[in-house]
């Protein structure tokens, strides 16, 4: 009976352990899971969100890196003026230095770095009111309104042993252009002859890529449009030959409305339009330099705008209204850095003949050094009745 009793005991006692085994296995795991799940939800209770995460640059950036960047404020006009599709502010770098391996003895144009994000669509455009009784875009007439007629020419200076600049002369379409190229290994050459084909081109086959402005004048915005079509051909042009990656170039072009009496220009760069009207000398464009951004010392003359470098470049575009008896200058600057505006008013007055005007323009900068290329064209204004005869 004690046998018996002792073999239940034993048996009920090997029966509890595994029980109380099972039960500490399995409250074990409880805790474990309990507290795996606790973490989780407390940390992502008391976690702070986390921040959306920035795009990311096109290229990695330092501390070193980030102390040469300048933050360029997109600059006023010094006329009156409101912003048509204001572009975000650039932002210049290191600049770099966009060599002429032939030209030693002469300084190079220098220009900012493409910006980090690629812009499309329409060129942001400014508009500056250059006349005040131009304010109100002119119906257009049946008849002229004026007679414009050109003379133009380009020279390679002294010291240069190619000219990187070129010009487009269409009298039909009242279209002036002067384009001043940089970049190395026959880059500025191509990019300035690029830019001028491509705006040719644009208005041959009345074509203007993109979407038109909708706060200047059609024509204006057409105007524009064709500088931003060369400014996407050289680009593309020197994504694909690497050896002219950096070329560019400027743009200053005029272009005159005989029907509506109205003169509309797109310009990018330093190379300029002048007014000669009463005998006197008014500068129409402003040059696009570090200066306007109130950068100092040597980098204050580089350029801040020049076509064919970024994806997008903001163009200003000028209204004016051209009157009888005015002259028009359109130059690059390899005549205004060797002639001052006095110098340049004397020698427009010194003839009147646009073309002794050119010619002695292009000798007067030779004859103070002729340090780089020259481009000049000289527009003159008429009385539609009194437009003299053209040449054959």
């Amino acid at each position: 009976m004690r046998g018996r009793t002792a073999r239940e005991e034993v048996s009920f006692s090997m029966s509890d352990v595994i029980w109380v085994l099972s039960c500490l296995v399995s409250l074990v795991l409880a805790i474990a899971i309990g507290r795996l799940w606790s973490g989780g939800g407390e940390e992502s209770e008391d976690a702070t969100p986390a921040p959306t995460p920035k795009a990311r640059s096109l290229r990695p950036s330092s501390e070193a890196d980030r102390s040469e960047r300048i933050t360029v404020p997109v600059p006023q006009a010094n006329t009156d003026s409101h912003e048509a599709d204001t572009p975000q502010a650039p932002v210049a770098e290191a600049l770099p230095r966009i060599d002429f391996e032939d030209d030693e003895e002469v300084e190079p144009t220098l220009v900012g770095k493409k910006p980090e994000q690629r812009l499309v669509i329409q060129p942001p455009a400014f508009k500056i009111l250059y006349d005040v009784d131009a304010a109100d875009d002119e119906p257009t007439q049946a008849k002229a309104l004026i007679f414009v007629s050109a003379r133009a020419q380009t020279d390679r200076g002294l010291k240069r042993k190619r000219n990187e600049d070129s010009l487009l002369v269409r009298d039909d379409e009242g279209l002036y252009v002067v384009a001043d190229g940089m970049g190395g290994y026959n880059g500025g050459e191509i990019a300035s002859g690029l830019a001028v084909k491509t705006i040719d081109d644009a208005f041959t086959e009345s074509r203007f890529e993109g979407v038109p402005h909708a706060t200047i004048p059609p024509r204006a915005s057409e105007l524009a449009r064709a500088i931003q079509m060369a400014n996407v051909a050289i680009q593309s042009r020197a994504e694909s030959e690497r050896e002219l990656t950096g070329m560019g170039t400027t743009i200053c072009a005029a272009r005159f409305l005989a029907r509506k009496q109205r003169l509309y220009v797109g310009h990018v760069g330093d190379s300029r339009l002048y007014r000669l009207r009463n005998n006197e000398l008014s500068q129409m464009t402003s040059d696009h330099t570090m200066r306007d951004y109130g950068v100092t010392g040597a980098d204050a003359a580089h350029l801040s705008r020049a076509v064919g470098v970024w994806p997008t470049v903001p163009i200003d575009v000028i209204v004016g209204k051209p009157e009888p008896g005015d002259l028009y200058l359109v130059c690059s600057d390899g005549l205004t850095k060797m002639l001052d505006d006095d110098r340049i008013r004397e020698t427009l007055l010194g003839s009147t003949d646009p073309k002794r005007m050119v010619d002695a323009l292009i000798k007067a900068a030779n004859d103070s050094g002729g340090k780089d290329n020259v481009t000049v064209i000289v527009v003159r204004v008429d009385p539609p009745a009194e437009a003299p005869e053209r040449a054959a």
